[in-house]
């Protein structure tokens, strides 16, 4: 054999742990399939645009931790929005009551990260909304915020006074200008992340909006100011606020 041989051998072994280190990691790396019920909820209140969805993952390999989960939405105009994960509950079973009836039994979860396992296939429902209006909208729950502890500190804080605070005017009026919905196809594409390296299948969906839905909707901008005077003078009965449940596709 000549020299030249030989090194090319060397040249190849010295490949063989990078080549045997990937084909590992490719059939080590988790496998998560998502799964989503047929409708999701739109909707729009204090808390801005709302996209609520119920979900599971099917998980294949090994077990993986999810550290952010969101949703992106894209509209047929090409208009982008994300929503993130918000809040997290968990079906956790049936409870019997004294009846012999069946409750629904249900956890809250935190939202910093959620595990994935091989073994079951866990449903959940995910309240997610959008990052940009929350963001903006502590700014001016701040300022509120402050022009209240000032009319308290000079003893001339009226609660039915306070909602027509300058403050609180902007709030509404940036609240009801936050309304983003709009009649025509949304493309959405459900993303997560996560420490560990992971594919990602059937996670792309799409779904209409038609007028009706948007001018039902759009109601819910008349009962914003009722629900920051629930917030704020703690009234206990709540907004019945509109909802808006399209079918998701498979795309």
């Amino acid at each position: 054999m000549e020299p030249i041989d030989w090194l090319a051998i060397l040249g190849a072994l010295a490949w063989t742990p990078h080549l045997v280190g990937m084909v590992r990691d490719w059939f080590a790396k988790s496998k998560v399939r998502v799964i989503t019920q047929r409708q999701v909820d739109i909707g729009f209140t204090t808390y801005g645009p709302i996209f609520n969805l119920r979900l599971a993952f099917s998980v294949e390999k090994r077990d993986i931790v999810i550290s952010e989960l969101k949703i992106r939405l894209t509209h047929e105009s090409g208009e982008e929005r994300i929503f993130e994960w918000q809040g997290i509950t968990q079906h956790m079973g049936k409870m019997t009551l004294p009846d012999a009836s069946a409750m629904p039994f249900e956890k809250e979860q935190s939202v910093l990260a959620i595990k994935l396992n091989q073994k079951d296939i866990e449903e959940r429902f995910v309240r997610f909304q959008e990052p940009v209006f929350l963001a903006k909208q502590r700014d001016y729950t701040a300022k509120a915020a402050q022009k209240m502890s000032y009319l308290k500190a000079e003893e001339r804080y009226d609660a039915e006074l306070f909602l027509r605070e300058p403050e609180m005017t902007e709030m509404y009026s940036f609240n009801k200008h936050a309304f983003s919905w709009k009649p025509g196809t949304y493309k959405v594409s459900i993303e997560m992340q996560s420490p560990e390296k992971f594919d990602l299948v059937d996670n792309f969906r799409e779904f209409n909006l038609y007028s009706l839905d948007i001018e039902n909707l759009e109601k819910n901008k008349e009962f914003l100011e009722m629900d920051y005077k629930r917030i704020i003078m703690g009234g206990e009965e709540k907004v019945a606020w509109q909802w808006c449940n399209p079918t998701l596709l498979k795309t």
